[in-house]
This record gives C-alpha cells, sequence and structure tokens, in this order.
C-alpha cells in the first residue's frame, strides 16, 4: 500500500441519534444483538455532526465509550462543545467502527484474579481480610 491509498475499514453499524441533554446516544437494539454486545463492554465510534441541509458531515471524532444500559454510550460533554453538537436538537451520525469486551483487553491486568469477572464487569467486589492478606497488605 502507498501512501497515497487509504485502508478501507468497513463500520459493524451506521446509525442517527439526537444526544440528550447528557449526550446519551443509544446503540440500537438489533446491533447489540447481531454482536453481543452487552452493558460494560467498550465501543470504537466514529461520530459526525451532519449540516441540516446537506446531510454531510461538517466535524468529525472518534471515541472509545462505555456501553451502559440499554446500549447506550456518552458523548462527553467538551467533545459535543468543540463539534458544536447542540443536544437533544442535532442529529448525528454514528459509526460503530469496533467493539471491545473487558475481560478480552484487561484479564491480565485485574489483580484479584478470582474476582475477574465481577471486577470488569460491576467494578466492585466486597472482600474479606483473608482475600486482602493474599496480595500481602498488612492491617
Amino acid at each position: 500500500m502507498t501512501t497515497n491509498e487509504a485502508k478501507i475499514i468497513e463500520p459493524l453499524a451506521k446509525f442517527h441519534a439526537q444526544p440528550t441533554t447528557k449526550g446519551r446516544i443509544t446503540i440500537p437494539q438489533e446491533t447489540r444483538k447481531l454482536y453481543n454486545i452487552e452493558e460494560g463492554d467498550y465501543a470504537e465510534l466514529l461520530i459526525r455532526k451532519l449540516d441540516l441541509q446537506t446531510k454531510k458531515p461538517t466535524k468529525r471524532a472518534v471515541l472509545i465509550a462505555k456501553v451502559g444500559v440499554n446500549g447506550r454510550v456518552v458523548i462527553p460533554s467538551e467533545l459535543s462543545k468543540k463539534m458544536g453538537i447542540q443536544l437533544k436538537q442535532d442529529i448525528i451520525e454514528a459509526l460503530l467502527l469496533n467493539f471491545f469486551k473487558p475481560e478480552d483487553i484487561l484479564t491480565d491486568k485485574v489483580i484479584f484474579s478470582k474476582y475477574q469477572n465481577q471486577l470488569l464487569r460491576r467494578e466492585y467486589v466486597l472482600i474479606s481480610e483473608a482475600d486482602e492478606k493474599i496480595i500481602g497488605f498488612q492491617l
């Protein structure tokens, strides 16, 4: 491939959404079902602000966002401002480029490996004093 040739990447899905006042958009249920995208996964998205008249992209950004309940992801407020996205007004175009399961990317990073699944999905686990001593902490 020469430097003038672009690598063509086919998105997994393309959808349109109107961000809520908190910058939330929803990955369609059918897309989540097809790719088994679940709450706690991470989605790599290309976000495009569209010109309302021409329907052509005027600004673009890429982000990785954690998938929340019912497939919601949040466009950070700073990004919305920089792109000039007017929440609850503009319709954006989103391309799902990829997604990641936490266990696929963080498995070897978890110190309390016996709680790996809970930690990677629920973000916390209550542990015993004995568990704490396993990693060498002293009270």
